[in-house]
């Protein structure tokens, strides 16, 4: 059996993560699917921007279909994908466990905490877009890859152009909210706007 496990910041969660996670179910055919949050990003630096309680909320708005886990946000200090692992080897141990990621980040996969451990722990679901290279990282990490073609979306930018949205330039505030409903699902915009998030 296999367990695809999709972590971020998810700040906000947008259609890039949607199309990437559906990319993953089609090609491994999961027989459980776990989004998990990040708590605290050591190597980002700083604490995402929407509180916990927010993001799982958008996430289960986004993704009905598969199960938050909380395990992170629970965690106190910094988090760490190896204990997140650790943790899911014990409590799943009779399946195979897959860990989604971008290709940009599996090119710097060495460069996480415990990396040769990490190796031992989960294969890398590696999303790669169609037609271009896969940077590999040093050191021997499984990989399975799946091409697919996410649109180009960041949550950077969509939390900028909530910011814009709600500011008092009318013109602009409506271009970004036209934007914005091309990047995230219909669910989580309105449930932004009514959190009134990212202002």
């Amino acid at each position: 059996m296999i367990l695809l496990l999709f972590g971020g910041s998810f700040d906000p969660v947008h259609n890039g993560h949607i199309a990437i996670w559906r990319a993953a179910v089609t090609a491994l055919q999961p027989a459980k699917s776990l989004l998990i949050p990040v708590g605290n990003p050591w190597q980002k630096g700083r604490m995402p921007i929407a509180s916990a309680a927010h993001r799982m909320a958008m996430l289960r708005l986004a993704f009905p279909e598969a199960q938050v886990d909380q395990r992170e946000l629970r965690r106190e200090g910094p988090t760490y994908t190896v204990d997140t692992l650790w943790e899911l080897a014990r409590a799943y141990p009779d399946y195979t466990r897959y860990w989604l990621i971008g290709g940009d980040s599996y090119a710097q996969l060495d460069t996480w905490h415990e990396a040769k451990t990490l190796a031992t722990l989960a294969t890398f679901a590696v999303v790669r877009r169609a037609g271009a290279a896969l940077s590999r990282p040093s050191g021997n990490f499984c990989a399975r890859e799946i091409e697919c073609a996410p649109p180009a979306i960041s949550s950077t930018e969509i939390r900028t152009l909530f910011q814009q949205a709600s500011g008092a330039d009318r013109a602009a505030a409506v271009e970004a909210s036209t934007r914005l409903r091309e990047m995230v699902p219909a669910s989580v915009y309105d449930y932004i706007q009514q959190q009134q998030l990212y202002r």
